[in-house]
């Protein structure tokens, strides 16, 4: 079991996202003896990350791959609430989807969906290329400036010393840096691996940006979860990966990614957030499926709580 505040790597963390945060405006004190404010409140702005990266077109869309999709089939069946988008390789199971927005015949049992699958076949209004350019847009905008894969525009980020194991058992005390987030921008050199429970508190601001930066991989081990505190939203919350993502077992996930290579969602896996594989135009990115539920957050089709 990890140890929480304890050592010299914690301190270090803890006095720079301190000093951080002291820069940045935000008084000491609060609740619980948190030693970030409450920053802005319900009607502020997005706090100290900035506002979020302007999806356009993409917004509409729960999943996105460049070099198709494959899925188990096997009850339950994954389902989307919210449209996808598989550019150029449009395969299911490597095969051909249909000419009218859905996944074909995919093997047998395609994924159910509420919503529509574009693709070369099925492109009303020419969205495709839209769609694209938006989510490579917003993926540079989240991406640091010195990459990798290439040059974005979100610089000011916290370092994250032991980003492949973020998050703690069940009951653990909140420790910054570690199993506990307040809006900001926090970037991995390595990669990003959430192994057990792991909250982003929003501290009363329903506005608040998370974004998170990964030089390498994202993704949960089997069981973990994201908690959304005090006006949290999914919708806010951003994870960039270099390469690729993947969810864990039965793990439970919240905010959007954007991948510049593949994601993979074991067994029983759920997102409240986007998922977008090949997000960077420079990148190429397939999508695996077993039994998932993916949800665009606010889509009418989405449990109340996915927001």
């Amino acid at each position: 079991m990890k140890k929480h505040g304890s050592g010299s790597k914690a301190q270090t963390w803890f006095a720079a996202a301190f000093f951080a945060a002291f820069v940045a405006g935000c008084g000491s004190g609060g609740e619980d003896g948190k030693i970030f404010g409450s920053g802005a409140g319900a009607g502020g702005g997005p706090g100290p990350a900035g506002a979020g990266p302007n999806l356009g077109a993409a917004a509409a869309f729960g999943i996105a791959a460049t070099t198709g999709t494959t899925n188990t089939p096997t009850a339950p069946l994954t389902h989307i609430n919210g449209n996808v988008i598989l550019d150029p390789g449009a395969t299911c199971n490597a095969v051909a989807l249909d000419g009218a927005g859905g996944f074909g015949l995919c093997g047998g049992s395609p994924p159910t969906i509420s919503g529509t699958v574009i693709s070369s076949l099925f492109d009303p209004g020419g969205t495709r290329a839209q769609v694209r350019a938006d989510m490579n847009a917003a993926f540079l905008s989240i991406t640091p400036p010195a990459g990798p894969p290439a040059a974005g525009s979100r610089g000011g980020a916290t370092n994250l010393p032991a980003g492949t194991t973020l998050g703690a058992p069940t009951g653990s005390a909140l420790v910054q840096g570690d199993n506990f987030f307040v809006p900001g921008i926090y970037q991995s050199l390595t990669s990003i691996l959430i192994t057990g429970d792991l909250t982003l508190d929003a501290q009363g601001n329903s506005n608040a940006v998370f974004i998170f930066q990964s030089s390498s991989t994202v993704g949960t081990a089997a069981g973990a979860r994201i908690l959304l505190v005090n006006g949290a939203k999914a919708s806010n919350v951003f994870w960039q990966a270099a390469s690729s993502a993947t969810l864990g077992t039965n793990s439970i996930w919240q905010g959007n990614i954007f991948a510049s290579a593949n994601i993979t969602m074991n067994t029983g896996a759920t997102s409240c957030g986007r998922l977008f594989a090949g997000a960077w135009v420079g990148g190429g990115g397939a999508f695996v499926f077993d039994s998932n539920v993916v949800s665009v957050p606010g889509n009418a089709s989405a449990p109340a709580s996915c927001q």
